[in-house]
């Protein structure tokens, strides 16, 4: 049985599966990240105490900067968009989409003959060839 066409508004079962996969994975590595911060936390506010440093905010920037990284909201797209990760930094999310393509591919058997190399090579050689001195 082939799949239908889903209307504009709601997604295949294709990236619904895929969605789900990539929502359970994100849910995991926030509770190991949950497991992980309760200690540090607690350790780093010792340390504060004795020594009067402020490493629990480092903790807590640490685990903020991770929850945006991982970005768990991501396949809601422009709705979460205001606050997914920022800058060059690739979430997990561009990451995972990217693995999953790539296993699609492979599933389908799109992949039969292998990328080009980049054209960024070929342009790069070829102006050095032909410099002329003057």
């Amino acid at each position: 049985m082939s799949e239908s066409p889903a209307p504009p508004d709601e997604p295949s079962r294709s990236e619904v599966v895929r969605d789900v996969v990539i929502f359970q994975a994100k849910l995991w590595l926030e509770g190991f990240k949950d497991v992980a911060l309760m200690p540090l936390s607690f350790g780093a506010a010792v340390l504060d105490f004795v020594f009067g440093s402020s490493t629990l905010y480092a903790v807590m920037k640490l685990g903020d900067r991770f929850e945006r990284w991982v970005h768990l909201y991501g396949a809601l797209g422009d709705e979460a968009g205001t606050e997914g990760p920022e800058g060059d930094l690739r979430s997990l999310d561009h990451l995972l989409n990217e693995a999953a393509n790539g296993i699609e591919d492979q599933a389908l058997g799109a992949r039969a003959a292998p990328d080009p190399p980049p054209a960024s090579e070929d342009d790069a050689a070829a102006p050095s060839d032909s410099r002329s001195g003057g």
